[in-house]
């Protein structure tokens, strides 16, 4: 049942917020939908998040996760608006026994005509999966191919420009906001926590010196996903945290 909730939560997402492949469905739960702080024993972050997806959606064997705890099972329970995951398990169990119970009934009283019936069944799946994937390639031509969702790296910030400009990046991956995403250097006057939430992000650049910036996203030069500010990288940094400064 741990992986028809997560399917259908990732599928919920989708549906919901128009996020159609796996990194912006893990950066929408980890960033923007959970409601715990970076430090919280139940925070999901876009690596595990992602995790989830290749386990139990792509279904791929070698993955390694954790099973999500009861908090984390009750709150994507309630994104897909059961009281929690007892609920969502008993009105799914419920479900599964009527329509076994409605199929037997069927088999029962179709006697020599179930091969055709089954013939039937085939052909309408075969139209209406026709149906799906010619919408289907028409929105993925427009949305990964569109020339006007991609950008380069300007000095501190992201430019809108061209998919055919060279080291031009697609946003449809990344799903960056550009608008709030620049580069910048830290200062003990900054705000660098509000609730328990990390205010910017970190990553190394090619030589491998450490840089900030004040949103989620990638590194500009290596394309590798940055991580939320610690308490522990501000002091390496040479910054006093206190306690209250990160509650």
């Amino acid at each position: 049942m741990i992986k028809q909730l997560i399917t259908d939560f990732f599928n919920a997402i989708e549906k919901n917020e128009y996020k159609t492949n796996k990194n912006a469905k893990a950066v929408f739960w980890a960033n923007e939908l959970q409601e715990v702080g970076y430090n919280d024993e139940n925070y999901i972050s876009e690596r595990k998040a992602k995790r989830y997806y290749e386990k139990y959606v792509e279904e791929k064997e070698r993955v390694s996760v954790s099973l999500p705890n009861s908090y984390q099972r009750d709150f994507m329970a309630n994104y897909l608006n059961y009281e929690g995951y007892e609920d969502y398990v008993n009105k799914h169990t419920s479900s599964n026994k009527k329509s076994s119970k409605k199929n037997n009934t069927f088999d029962n009283n179709v006697g020599d005509t179930s091969s055709k019936g089954k013939v039937k069944k085939q052909k309408s799946i075969i139209v209406v999966g026709i149906i799906i994937i010619v919408p289907f390639l028409f929105i993925y031509r427009e949305s990964f191919l569109d020339s006007g969702n991609c950008f380069v790296w300007k000095k501190n910030h992201y430019k809108k420009t061209s998919c055919t400009t060279e080291n031009s990046i697609n946003n449809n991956i990344f799903s960056i906001n550009i608008n709030s995403f620049k580069k910048v250097i830290l200062t003990k006057d900054m705000e660098f926590f509000t609730n328990g939430k990390p205010n910017f992000w970190y990553g190394n650049n090619t030589k491998g010196k450490r840089e900030f910036f004040t949103a989620r996203g990638v590194h500009p030069e290596t394309l590798k996903e940055l991580k939320p500010i610690t308490e522990y990288i501000l002091e390496s940094e040479g910054f006093t945290i206190t306690k209250s400064a990160v509650e």
